[in-house]
């Protein structure tokens, strides 16, 4: 018996890859978030292809909103659902993401900042101590600082979601 190969479909970029997922599969799981709760407790929480994409859309029309279109957004923190989405917001939304890695130095996170003359940053709140000296010092291009997590003197994601959401359902298709 010979081998024989499958059509395979040719994508351009990831937006098309995220589509064709969400028109294929739109109920399976793409992503698996682990959540604490009371004491040990952990419960998994399940993100399909859609809801992966309505989020990415949402996230991306608030980040339009807040006039980082074509921009550049610093994502600095370890990995999780929140993370994933503001990458792909960006990928998917013609900003330019500047994935950072988290152990920087706080010298080492300026100086990357700087160098990278991005516009935006959304950061994991354990970096909250780096972000706030950084941000004291005005030495970066810094205009909007989002943390993956509700902490306080920052906007957050989730409130980013909501805006996104309400604006998309007023029939707002910018992004």
């Amino acid at each position: 018996m010979k081998n024989q190969l499958r059509e395979v479909p040719k994508f351009e970029n990831i937006k098309e890859i995220i589509y064709n997922s969400v028109k294929l599969y739109p109920e399976n799981i793409a992503y698996t978030i682990k959540e604490k709760k009371d004491g040990d407790k952990v419960e998994y929480k399940n993100i399909t292809y859609t809801q992966l994409l309505e989020d990415i859309n949402a996230l991306g029309t608030a980040l339009y909103k807040k006039g980082l279109q074509g921009k550049r957004i610093a994502i600095i923190g370890k990995n999780q659902y929140h993370w994933a989405i503001s990458h792909l917001a960006c990928l998917l939304g013609g900003m330019v993401s500047v994935p950072l890695d988290k152990d920087l130095q706080e010298n080492e996170l300026e100086e990357s900042l700087i160098r990278s003359k991005v516009d935006g940053i959304i950061f994991d709140e354990k970096l909250a101590e780096k972000i706030n000296v950084i941000k004291e010092n005005e030495k970066t291009n810094l205009k909007e600082y989002i943390c993956m997590s509700n902490i306080e003197n920052y906007e957050n994601i989730e409130q980013l979601l909501k805006t996104g959401k309400e604006i998309l359902e007023t029939g707002n298709q910018e992004f």
